[in-house]
């Protein structure tokens, strides 16, 4: 069955089949507000962490990819409604077409139905902590139509335990309110003006509104069918405690022929949703931040293009390898639909590979993941296999952890640190290449000699670094000579325990020619000999035992 195809000329995959067998997502943001949507709608939105700072729910593994971001249309003469995504009202296909296309860092959504074309397109712009719904709503019949625009998101609470526990507590720990166009959540426990609020805001005047989930949804019943859709009306509903949502609504009528445009705005910071609001209600403020998201990624794609007598291969090295890669150095993996915010930070090795594959687009991101494993790398000479790089980082430039009305204990510093028992063996390995594959890109032989602090405490240059991952391994080897595979190997599933791992070890010899070539050039000889030597121990346990 084959649900949707590349388009290499507007670097898009288009969904043709919207009943795929598992959510097909995309990431909107290159910056710090991130949303994680599905072909569906269905997805969260967070600021810097998905673990807190989320901004809407969502509930993991489930049929349904559900709450999400949701555009529902109503004809008001008939009653009949749908949304411009498939789900969740999900009207026949015998009935309706939907496509939908995620591109880099956007995604928009199609919708024909009943003579009535809608589009949805969702992007974060650059420089803004907020999330654009540019919605276009066309009448393709020969009669003038009278149509209803419903917005739905489900607030979160800002940390993903009080979205899921103790709601004894977190059902009265925030509140809606509503003035000008313009829904404003309020995290009562949180008074920082910006972390502490939440909201999402129209570039028209709504008709009515709702702030209150169980208004808008009704009890007994779900996004697929919302009480305030079928009424065709909002309730005007805001209170200070229970579930929060954000439905604006707006009745339109549309000449044959003739299109109505507007925005939604979903964001974070108190006094952003009427800022935002006044600015985008011009819609060329709505085509420019666009096209700045499509500039960005035409700058990254640009660097580096092949042309191969195989069109996949060069539909994969020239947009979504580089695309998925970055997403990854900048999100990590821990914001998606596998991990939704349960844990958090950066895994070692997935940072190490993600950033070798970016040096020539992101030079600077690069450099920062870097130098973030390397503080998170013990004198030993391992790699912490999960950890938060704001623990390491002496300026936390970050954004500290919202408050949560829940206590959340904080690690000592101590428990940041993971002996051997939960060492991966490959984790610090890694390390090497990424290294010296971005100092050959980028030329900064400088960075070698560059001195950064040990997690557990120390200094050394990411020379010396690089040498204690590769001395670290050295001395944890099985019988054979064959190199220990520890807690785990790449494949974390499978508990090593005593055993031994033949990629740990080919993947040390990769690891050791890097160094002994970066050796050579610096003019270590010792380190040369050293190293070779190293070296051509693995090589004779491999080809002996392997």
């Amino acid at each position: 069955m084959q649900y949707g195809y590349f388009d290499n000329e507007n670097r898009e995959y288009v969904i043709t089949r919207p009943d795929a067998p598992a959510p097909w997502t995309n990431y909107l943001g290159t910056e710090k507000f991130c949303t994680v949507i599905s072909h569906n709608a269905g997805g969260y939105s967070f600021y810097n962490s998905p673990e807190y700072n989320r901004v809407t729910k969502f509930r993991p593994n489930a049929t349904f990819d559900r709450p999400g971001h949701y555009v529902y249309l109503r004809d008001d003469e008939t009653g009949d409604y749908w949304s411009i995504s498939w789900q969740p009202v999900a009207k026949s296909l015998d009935e309706a077409n939907y496509e939908v296309r995620h591109g880099l860092s956007y995604s928009k959504f199609k919708c024909q139905y009943s003579d009535i074309e809608a589009t949805k397109t969702l992007f974060v712009p650059k420089g803004e902590d907020a999330e654009v719904w540019d919605v276009v709503i066309r009448n393709t019949g020969d009669k003038p139509r009278t149509i209803s625009a419903f917005s739905f998101v489900e607030f979160s609470f800002s940390h993903i335990a009080s979205d899921n526990q103790n709601h004894q507590m977190s059902l009265y720990s925030a509140g809606t309110s509503y003035q000008d166009g313009v829904i404003e959540y309020d995290l009562f426990y949180n008074t920082n003006d910006f972390e502490g609020y939440y909201y999402l805001a129209s570039t028209f005047t709504p008709d009515s509104y709702d702030g209150q989930r169980d208004s808008f949804l009704g009890l007994y019943r779900d996004e697929s069918n919302p009480i305030a859709v079928e009424k065709g009306q909002c309730s005007n509903h805001t209170q200070t405690c229970y579930n929060h949502c954000g439905s604006l609504h707006k009745q339109f009528t549309i000449a044959p022929g003739e299109e109505v445009r507007f925005a939604y705005v979903l964001g974070i910071g108190k006094g952003n949703g009427e800022r935002l609001r006044a600015k985008y209600q011009d819609l060329s403020e709505v085509d420019a931040a666009f096209d700045a998201i499509k500039a960005h990624w035409d700058e990254r794609c640009a660097k580096f293009q092949v042309t191969s007598p195989n069109e996949g291969l060069d539909t994969m090295l020239n947009t979504w390898t580089l695309y998925q890669a970055e997403t990854c150095v900048v999100w990590s993996r821990f914001a998606s639909f596998i991990e939704v915010g349960g844990r958090t930070g950066l895994g070692y090795r997935d940072t190490a590979q993600d950033a070798m594959a970016v040096p020539h687009s992101a030079p600077e991101m690069t450099r920062k993941r870097i130098v973030d494993l390397l503080r998170g790398q013990v004198k030993a000479g391992y790699g912490l296999h999960l950890f938060d790089p704001d623990w390491f980082d002496p300026d936390k430039a970050d954004v500290e952890p919202s408050k949560s009305p829940t206590v959340v204990p904080t690690p000592s510093d101590e428990d940041k640190i993971h002996g051997i028992a939960d060492t991966c063996s490959d984790d610090h390995l890694w390390l090497v290449p990424t290294i010296c594959r971005y100092v050959m890109e980028t030329g900064e032989t400088d960075f070698f000699d560059e001195v950064i602090p040990y997690a557990d405490g120390g200094n050394a240059t990411v020379y010396e670094h690089m040498k204690a991952a590769l001395n670290f391994t050295d001395e944890h080897v099985g019988a054979t000579g064959i190199a220990k595979g520890l807690r785990a190997d790449w494949n974390d599933c499978l508990n090593l325990g005593g055993g031994e791992s033949s990629m740990v070890a080919f993947l040390h010899y990769w690891a050791l020619q890097d160094f002994v070539d970066l050796a050579r050039n610096r003019g270590e000889l010792d380190d040369v000999a050293y190293y070779q030597q190293m070296a051509q121990k693995v090589q004779d346990a491999c080809e002996t035992h392997l």
